[in-house]
């Protein structure tokens, strides 16, 4: 494939970090005089309400320098900070009159170099540090969710997306699946299903480590699947967290009562818990879910409803559901016990009381 170029482009590497509860955009702007991210353009036709709702910060880095093979390559590097807790650092390499084969390399090189993720982290770190007291119950996870984006905006020569997935199903299925080697037919067949087209000159793909995207208008797409992988994040770390919980609670349902329970309620602080807990993940799924709304334009719509299915978002959902219904379950056993032990209490003083009366009455006498 000598004889094909990339005119114009860009290699995607998106990184999104957990960083706390809770950031205040107001304060964090001031703290690291970011400024407002555009959000969506939409560059084309889209009703006014697609817009991202707070717009979260944006904060350009300086440069990225990253050891590829014996060569070194310089990445563009940015940052957003979302309301709800979240760091997206961006690294994008430009790719200008690049041949194709030197594209598809270098992207499957850097996806796999460690150093990129380093180099993200070290931003996300810094900003951080910058912006804590912006951050409510601030704590840096340990968990990252990255994806990367494939863009072409110009092939020379020239051809339509159709064109660009019969010529190079091999690169294009190698790109999103970060793999070597030459695919079979069928894996060939499943992995470049369901291509997302809006004119003769745009494709797009999804997978679950990746997306390709040709298309001269490429920024709303890559907008939207940077925000993906930051729902992506907090889905992973919701689970991290109700997975502690359960087992934690767990633990609680099979402790025994002791005797001095009766002089206070053992269960109050466990349920205070879970009901925070609950509240939590409630709170930020629904400020995740209202940041960005896609459903007025209908080619953005279908573009972030096949990456999620293709990345597992659904998968994750579920996963998290079946959480909240078993941490709603333990919740309830635990409820009523203390519903039970305050019975309880309330009995034995009602026993001591008359007790105490019957004593108190042969002492008189």
């Amino acid at each position: 494939m000598s004889d094909i170029r990339v005119a114009s482009g860009h290699l995607f590497f998106f990184f999104a970090y957990d960083v706390g509860f809770d950031i205040s955009l107001q304060e964090a702007a001031r703290l690291s005089e970011a400024s407002t991210s555009p959000g969506v353009a939409g560059l084309r036709p889209v009703p006014q309400h697609l817009r991202y709702h707070p717009k979260p910060l944006l904060l350009a880095s300086g440069p990225v320098e990253l050891h590829v093979g014996t060569s070194a390559v310089r990445l563009e590097a940015s940052a957003k900070i979302f309301d709800f807790g979240a760091l997206s650092v961006v690294l994008c390499l430009p790719a200008r009159d690049m041949p194709w084969d030197e594209y598809v390399r270098t992207g499957l090189l850097l996806a796999g170099e460690r150093g990129i993720e380093e180099a993200a982290r070290e931003i996300a770190s810094r900003l951080f540090e910058r912006i804590r007291p912006a951050v409510t119950r601030s704590d840096f996870a340990d968990i990252v969710e990255d994806y990367s984006v494939w863009h072409v905006g110009a092939f020379a020569p020239e051809m339509t997306g159709s064109e660009a997935l019969a010529r190079l199903p091999q690169d294009i299925a190698r790109l999103l699946t970060l793999e070597q080697g030459t695919f079979s037919g069928e894996a060939l067949a499943d992995i470049l299903r369901n291509p997302i087209r809006y004119f003769e000159n745009d494709l797009i793909l999804a997978a679950w480590d990746a997306a390709f995207a040709y298309d001269r208008k490429f920024q709303d797409t890559v907008e939207v699947l940077e925000f993906l992988n930051v729902q992506m994040l907090e889905l992973r770390f919701f689970d991290r967290v109700l997975h502690a919980a359960i087992d934690e609670m767990g633990d609680e349902l099979h402790k025994r009562r002791k005797l001095l329970s009766l002089l206070h309620d053992p269960y109050e602080k466990p349920l205070r818990k879970l009901s925070e807990i609950k509240m939590d993940v409630s709170m930020v799924r629904e400020r995740i879910d209202n940041a960005l709304k896609v459903a007025g334009d209908a080619y953005l719509a279908r573009v972030y409803d096949e990456a999620r299915r293709k990345v597992g978002t659904e998968k994750w959902e579920g996963t998290i559901r079946d959480q909240l219904k078993t941490l709603e379950d333990i919740y309830t056993i635990l409820n009523n016990r203390a519903a039970a032990a305050r019975a309880e209490t309330l009995e034995v003083i009602i026993i001591l009381l008359i007790a105490l009366e019957i004593v108190m009455g042969l002492l008189r006498h």
